[in-house]
């Protein structure tokens, strides 16, 4: 017995005591082998397991690889052919049901990932859309920032232009303001100058008068004289005033000319600021609605023919 116990492990032992591991439902094993012989070592057991391993692919295929040794009596091998038959059944069963389950979750998923491509496929179609849409919008917002861009400068060079005519206006009216201030000084100075040259006369007439009515009784034979003389002298003083009121009433009406011209210009200093402020106010407008959409508003040709009209029409009603 001790010399049986010190006998090596053959390759024939291992098989043996696998095909019976197997037949009883149990997975072969270094460990199992071991306790079901009692004996040998791991490092002797390892490779002739992984030979049996090997070959058991093709014992498989062949029905006598597993039958009983001869002598066997034939209960036993009827049993064990029912064993087999039964193993091979339920193998059958067990591989034909996990194929299936595999195809059909093979199936499944290949619906599911061809769904997930037309999916794909839309959402690409979807975003290149998207992405030559964006593409034509920001096309559309760069021409029309340009052309904002363009009316705002024209509108500034406009506004410039206008306030240098407004100035030029400004400059006028203030010279035409102060020619009238001299004119109104002139015309003051001239009528103190004429009621004092009235006046003067005036006065001389009356010591004329005087003198005449002092000298009335003794300068009686030069009365005749004395009397031409004197409406001689009225004569010409009333030819004087004459002239001084014409001369008055000339630069009256000089005057009238020239408050009536500094209206005018007045007039059409008030229509120039009124359109520059309109002008300011739409270019204003139209910058303000540029930056708000991204998109400058366009003046419609009818509203260009109507602003021009207006424009037109204050020129005409200036005088």
């Amino acid at each position: 017995m001790e010399t049986l116990r010190s006998r090596g492990i053959t390759r024939d032992d291992v098989w043996q005591a696998a095909d019976s591991l197997l037949k009883a439902g149990q997975r072969p094993t270094i460990e199992r082998i071991r306790l079901h012989l009692g004996r040998g070592s791991p490092n002797t057991v390892s490779p002739h397991l992984d030979a049996w391993f090997a070959a058991l692919g093709g014992r498989i295929q062949d029905p006598a690889a597993f039958a009983p040794a001869p002598g066997c009596p034939e209960p036993v091998t009827e049993a064990a052919r029912y064993l087999w038959e039964a193993a091979l059944q339920s193998a059958r069963s067990s591989a034909e049901a996990a194929l299936t389950q595999r195809e059909a979750a093979l199936a499944e998923a290949s619906a599911v990932l061809q769904r997930e491509r037309d999916a794909l496929a839309q959402e690409r179609q979807l975003m290149e859309a998207r992405l030559e849409g964006a593409e034509t919008a920001m096309a559309e917002l760069a021409r029309a920032r340009d052309q904002a861009t363009e009316r705002a400068t024209r509108a500034e060079t406009a506004a410039a232009a206008w306030q240098q005519q407004a100035e030029a206006l400004r400059a006028e009216l203030a010279s035409a303001l102060a020619a009238r201030h001299a004119m109104q000084d002139d015309f003051d100075a001239r009528r103190a100058a004429w009621d004092q040259e009235r006046e003067t006369l005036t006065q001389r007439s009356a010591a004329n008068e005087r003198r005449m009515a002092l000298e009335l009784d003794a300068a009686r034979v030069a009365a005749r004289e004395s009397q031409k003389m004197l409406e001689s002298e009225r004569r010409a003083a009333i030819d004087r005033l004459a002239r001084a009121a014409e001369a008055a009433s000339r630069q009256g009406s000089e005057m009238t000319r020239l408050g009536q011209a500094i209206a005018v210009l007045e007039e059409r200093v008030r229509q120039r600021e009124s359109l520059l402020a309109e002008y300011r106010e739409q270019a204003g407008t139209a910058a303000a609605d540029a930056a708000a959409s991204g998109a400058a508003p366009r003046r419609t040709r009818p509203a260009r023919m109507a602003l021009s009209s207006a424009k037109g029409r204050r020129l005409r009603r200036a005088p």
